[in-house]
């Protein structure tokens, strides 16, 4: 069993980060891994919502299933995922407003690896704790952009750079 958890306040209202967040097409654009997301139900984003990530662990593509089992609208989504490396697990972003202009972004994850790969688990907070920081500033910085689904290559590499800049240690 793994788990983490982690805060970033975020410069951009709580509506504009939460449009991002849910728009599956952006996700490749913020989460380091992500190939592709696509919704595989019906209607906008809900309770109920089903997708599919297509993504890379440790070198390898694999195709995650997820599906939305808890829904606060503009406030917070719980996913649960299996595949990949990933026998079972559930993320949940919650977005707080804190002002008119900022809010914070919490995100935390519980899961359970392939048995092969168990012996892991005690590692994923440590391994995983950089990149979901990273995550989070890459998200912020897209929705300080207001870049959308069609950015161009251009905008997301300038996103990926400006989040390594900024979760090096050596950055100031």
């Amino acid at each position: 069993m793994f788990e983490l958890d982690e805060t970033k306040s975020i410069d951009g209202p709580a509506s504009d980060v939460w449009a991002v967040l849910i728009d599956f097409a952006n996700v490749p654009l913020w989460e380091d891994g992500v190939l592709e997301v696509r919704q595989t139900s019906g209607g906008r984003a809900a309770l109920g919502t089903t997708f599919v990530a297509r993504r890379v662990f440790g070198g390898r593509e694999s195709n995650v299933d997820c599906r939305i089992i808890e829904w606060q609208d503009g406030r917070s989504v719980t996913m649960e995922i299996a595949g990949g490396p990933v026998r079972r697990a559930s993320a949940r972003y919650v977005i707080e407003p804190t002002g008119d202009r900022t809010c914070r972004v919490m995100y935390s994850i519980q899961g359970e690896l392939q048995p092969r790969l168990t012996w892991l688990s005690p590692l994923i907070p440590f391994m995983g704790r950089r990149l979901v920081r990273s995550n989070l500033v890459r998200l912020e910085r897209l929705v300080q952009s207001g870049a959308s689904a069609g950015s161009s290559e251009r905008d997301h590499t300038a996103l990926e750079t400006g989040a390594q800049d900024a979760t090096d240690p050596g950055s100031p």
